[in-house]
């Protein structure tokens, strides 16, 4: 299992990830899991955020990638964040040879730090660079009648464009959208999901059932403080913690990463 989530809001930026990293051998197969020893979330100090990978990144470098990666941020030439997201897209098609991935290996880098919104303010700004869009479609399966229906199978599948080249897309603020829409977003907390997120969707929309209902309670709030980049932090490791051990029950639990690692950014500069 790997699963990347980065989300913008008005308390800042918040990137966290498990700790797994699955090894496949030509085929397909699973050959070894590393649970402890890569780093999937990183800084980039130089201009103030955070940066995440997730997919077939075996397919770009040999060896670690998260210490590849590294060096690249670095050494690199970039002096703000849309430089860095072009920067990382480069190097990447640099080492794959300037070729697109096989179809179906899909891989992205997320990108968050702050930068001037269209109305001249400066606020959290989401790039994600990938080799190629796809979506999740999942198919239920029901027996009985009427009142009668039961759910009998879920089966989630991931449907992906040939893969392309990497390039950077601004994703937030969205540019197809009115600035009033994307402040709305940053209000109620804009997140991207990458990796096996179908698992921790189904887990996080039954804890924010149980959380709005919790929060009916009089003098009882999750999080305390939802403006606070703290609290913020909490609960979204948390929800991705409960997410990796629930996994780890199941008869996936070979490939789950062993912890969560997470960075926040606020205008002032990193959360510790």
């Amino acid at each position: 299992m790997t699963l990347l989530l980065t989300e913008c809001s008005e308390a800042g930026i918040v990137m966290a990830a498990d700790s797994a990293i699955t090894k496949i051998d030509g085929k397909g197969r699973i050959v070894e899991v590393d649970q402890q020893g890569w780093r999937k979330v990183l800084k980039a100090p130089r201009v103030n955020a955070v940066v995440g990978y997730w997919g077939f990144v075996g397919r770009i470098c040999r060896g670690r990638f998260d210490e590849w990666l590294e060096r690249r941020i670095a050494n690199g030439s970039y002096s703000d964040l849309r430089s860095l997201a072009t920067e990382i897209a480069a190097v990447l098609n640099r080492a794959c040879g300037d070729q697109p991935l096989p179809d179906g290996e899909c891989a992205g880098i997320h990108v968050a730090g702050f930068g001037v919104w269209p109305d001249g303010e400066i606020r959290p700004v989401f790039f994600h660079v990938h080799n190629g869009h796809g979506h999740l479609e999942i198919e239920h399966t029901f027996e009985g009648f009427s009142d009668d229906e039961r759910l009998v199978n879920v089966q989630p599948r991931s449907v992906t464009k040939p893969r392309e080249l990497f390039s950077a897309h601004l994703d937030f603020p969205s540019s197809n959208v009115s600035l009033e829409q994307n402040l709305g977003a940053l209000r109620r907390g804009f997140t991207t999901k990458n990796g096996d997120f179908f698992y921790y969707s189904v887990v996080w929309d039954a804890l924010e059932q149980s959380f709005d209902y919790l929060n009916h309670i009089p003098g009882f709030s999750i999080p305390r403080n939802r403006t606070s980049l703290g609290g913020r932090r909490g609960l979204l490791v948390a929800a991705l913690e409960t997410t990796v051990r629930l996994y780890r029950c199941s008869n996936q639990s070979r490939i789950v990463g062993g912890k969560v690692s997470s960075e926040a950014i606020g205008r002032k500069g990193y959360v510790y």
